[in-house]
């Protein structure tokens, strides 16, 4: 029997090529797109999972609620794990203070290295938990000895041993090498995690003595703090026991009344997708575009899938008499619903065929997009996973009968009498609604998804046009490494070389803040107000160099020496203060440990968005004093390009040997926040083009069904008389009018679901008329062009070839 169908199936099919080809075609580029989609997917949903003990890892998190808002973050005083392990014993396997992953100056072999690496207690490599292919993680308790990642051990040492190696790490620090671990994932907030180092080897730097005068202060929030709850517990049920510990040693801390402080556990598996909290709550993150895509996915499948019913439905009339034929010879209706539905599975199977071949060739360039490390067809990918093969069988009969069911159920209960008699499955004026409904339907979900790419490349340009507060061209930054003699020197030669027009210093990149602090006070405050701010150390001339504006006041400046007590706010600190003039006013800063001195407001300058660019500024203070973590070089605007990296290069290598120095143009730097717009934007494009392909395929279809079915009529009106352009319109007009309702509806729906995307964002973009109109247009526009082809065939087709066998 299944032999017979098979049979049955392959001499349609032949009978048929073109409709054939559509079919398969439109359905192999759906699954293609839903099978990328699946792996993207599944990549993120699985983000951190390749640590063996993520249900039990968690970072903690401080919740701040002070003026009725209750803000989060993950930095935290230092003896809040000692806290954590002398108080909840029962609770913690591993806690342990980490430094958050940045990027070193490496000396290993004779050789200069730039790579990232992450300094924790000795318990972080136990809650990391990376797999080790030589060495232990117990190697961590040593003050001296580091683990290494295989990569780093392979750039470094080459094939020599890396056990017992030396490493120098920025040109200060001394460690050997006594361990080496396989690299992380790829969706791993570790990767590219190329060494672990002790605490204690981070705190012995010079630079960093403040580290150890903060072991004991609880208002210095600078730390992270990584948990692993024991086998016995859950990250929910610890959460809860901790909530107020913090509060206990903060209610008697300097500056902090008016606040309340709660902390919670964060989990290692919802660090990347729940990454978002407002007001104390955590309110998803990538989380987001997972459903989205995963709902894109399903709506490119579901097209190709109404193409596929609409395709055959329409093809009915040629096949009315053998349906007819074989109910008279007593053929049951199962039998000719499961010949459909074989038909349909012979389709989905060679369509699933062709896109397994397609994601592959497609894959590396996805990747790219997606700056994802996808494997598929290898060892390491799902090919080869017994639970994909599975899914994909399963996924097979599924769509069969998704794609199958609606034509196999119309066309096995079409009476044979009637059938036999006219010849034609002809149903009536209403026969053709249901196809005409999942047309204007296919046309909603694509013209939606254009809208919705739309919408987010022009949320998008909206935060790379917002003002800035400080000017990115020709700003670069670099790291430099601490206590070096030579850094007057070195920048006495930039300022004389011919490329560079200021420099100046800072405690961070201009495009992120690393420190916030409380403790501060200042005349007019409240009992309950706020006392938090960002803090920034900035050198003379940081001001110009960047190029912030002063709105108020004046700027640092060599004329004034009593500036080594000043200090200049952001406009959002002056309203966080609510200092109408802050010009002379004084703000005492004491912190418990670093700081009990008074500084005088000198200047308020323009909120510069150093974040994300859409989101609020936070509030910050900028001290006048030497920052030297950083340099900043503002070049000359009339240099070329090309020539600016060999020479600072130049530069910096005579003053500082032994160093790799990793420059960041901050206009560069500031781009990379809009990554993940950029990212979901290009793939939303990518796939809504897909999808209005994917739908102008079925409707260049129908548009051949629809001459080939009126051929007759067609060369009755040309041979009275009729124009091409009337012929083009007999055939054209109703697929424009279903394409014209299409965008009716979508209108409305895509608005609404904009919206609804552009909730998270603070800063956000208003949506103008013509993108709904512009996108409806090119739905339009292509609508026209693929029915014209088959409209004016028809037009132009001889009366006397269609009319000959009437």
């Amino acid at each position: 029997m299944i032999n017979n169908y098979a049979r049955i199936a392959f001499r349609s099919f032949k009978k048929n090529k073109v409709y054939t080809f559509i079919n398969i075609s439109g359905l192999a580029l759906s699954l293609t797109a839903t099978l990328l989609i699946s792996l993207w997917i599944w990549d993120e949903w699985n983000y951190n999972k390749g640590n063996a003990n993520y249900a039990r890892v968690g970072r903690v998190m401080s919740h701040t609620a002070q003026n009725g808002q209750i803000a989060s973050s993950p930095n935290l005083p230092f003896p809040l794990a000692a806290e954590l392990r002398e108080k909840f014993p029962a609770d913690f396997e591993h806690v342990a203070v980490s430094w958050d992953t940045e990027d070193y100056n490496l000396l290993a072999n004779g050789n200069k290295f730039r790579k990232k690496g992450r300094f924790m207690e000795p318990d972080g490599a136990h809650i990391l938990a990376p797999r080790m292919l030589a060495g232990t993680l117990g190697a961590l308790g040593s003050p001296s000895q580091v683990l290494i990642s295989e990569s780093a051990a392979i750039s470094m040492f080459g094939k020599t041993d890396p056990l017992g190696q030396a490493l120098k790490i920025d040109n200060e620090l001394e460690a050997l090498v006594a361990g080496v671990y396989k690299d992380f994932p790829s969706n791993s907030d570790y990767y590219n995690l190329s060494f672990i180092a002790p605490w204690k080897l981070f705190a012995s730097a010079q630079r960093r003595q403040w580290v150890n005068n903060v072991k004991d202060n609880w208002n210095v929030n600078t730390f992270e703090i990584l948990v692993q709850v024991k086998k016995t517990g859950t990250i929910e049920a610890t959460s809860a026991r901790i909530t107020h510990l913090l509060e206990n040693h903060l209610s008697q801390a300097p500056g902090t009344s008016g606040s309340t402080h709660t902390i919670a556990l964060h989990a290692m598996d919802k660090w990347h997708l729940y990454s978002s909290w407002e007001n104390g709550v955590n309110t998803g993150g990538d989380i987001y575009y997972v459903k989205l895509f995963a709902a894109i996915a399903a709506f490119i499948l579901l097209l190709a899938c109404i193409n596929f019913m609409n395709l055959s439905t329409a093809r009915s009339e040629q096949r009315a008499k053998e349906i007819g034929v074989r109910k008279v010879v007593g053929s049951r209706r199962a039998q000719l619903i499961a010949q459909f539905i074989m038909e349909s599975l012979v389709v989905v199977t060679a369509s699933f065929l062709i896109a397994l071949a397609c994601v592959q060739i497609a894959l590396p360039e996805f990747n790219a997009i997606t700056s994802k490390q996808i494997e598929f067809m290898s060892r390491n990918g799902l090919a080869f996973n017994a639970w994909f093969l599975l899914i994909a069988v399963v996924f097979c009969i599924l769509v069969s009968f998704v794609a199958g069911s609606y034509p196999a159920l119309y066309l096995s209960a079409l009476k044979p009498v009637k059938v036999l008699k006219s010849g034609s499955a002809n149903a009536g004026r209403l026969s053709a609604t249901p196809r005409k409904a999942l047309v204007v339907l296919q046309f909603t979900i694509s013209i939606t998804l254009i809208i919705g790419a739309a919408g987010v490349f022009r949320q998008m340009q909206f935060g790379q046009n917002r003002a800035t507060g400080y000017d990115r061209q020709g700003l670069v930054y670099v790291k430099i490494p601490p206590g070096s003699s030579r850094l007057d020197a070195l920048k006495n030669d930039l300022l004389h070389s011919a490329i560079v027009s200021s420099v100046a210093q800072s405690s961070g990149p201009v495009t992120d803040l690393l420190s916030n602090a409380r403790g501060f006070s200042w005349p007019g405050k409240s009992p309950v107000q706020g006392d938090e701010f960002a803090v920034i150390a900035a050198s003379h001339r940081y001001g110009h160099t960047v190029g912030w504006q002063v709105v108020q006041g004046r700027d640092f400046s060599e004329k004034f020496v009593s500036d080594s007590s000043a200090v200049i706010i952001n406009e959002a600190a002056a309203k966080y203060m609510g200092l109408a003039d802050p010009i002379g006013k004084t703000i005492r800063w004491k912190d418990g440990t670093f700081n009990d001195s008074e500084y005088r407001v000198v200047g308020v300058v323009r909120d510069m968005v150093m974040q994300s660019p859409f989101e609020p500024v936070r509030q910050a203070i900028y001290f006048m004093t030497y920052a030297p973590n950083y340099l900043y070089i503002k070049l000359d605007p009339e240099v070329r390009t090309g020539s600016i990296m060999p020479s600072l290069n130049r530069i910096f290598n005579r003053h500082l040997p032994g160093n790799v120095f990793d420059f960041q143009f901050a206009d560069q730097q500031y781009d990379l926040k809009f990554k993940t717009e950029s990212k979901i934007g290009t793939i939303t494009l990518l796939f809504a083009a897909i999808a209005i392909f994917t739908s102008c395929l079925g409707l260049f279809g129908l548009a051949a069904y629809t001459a080939e079915q009126r051929r007759s009529e067609i060369g009755i009106r040309k041979v009275l008389g009729a124009s091409v352009t009337g012929i083009w319109k007999l055939v054209a007009k109703d697929f424009v009018l279903l394409t014209i309702a299409a965008i009716a509806i979508a209108m409305p729906v895509s608005y609404y679901l904009l919206n609804l995307m552009l909730e998270k964002y603070q800063y956000r973009s208003q949506m103008p008329w013509w993108l709904f109109s512009g996108s409806g247009a090119l739905a339009l526009a292509l609508t026209i062009l693929t029915v014209s082809y088959q409209a004016i065939k028809a037009a132009l087709t001889d009366p006397v070839k269609a009319l000959r066998s009437e």
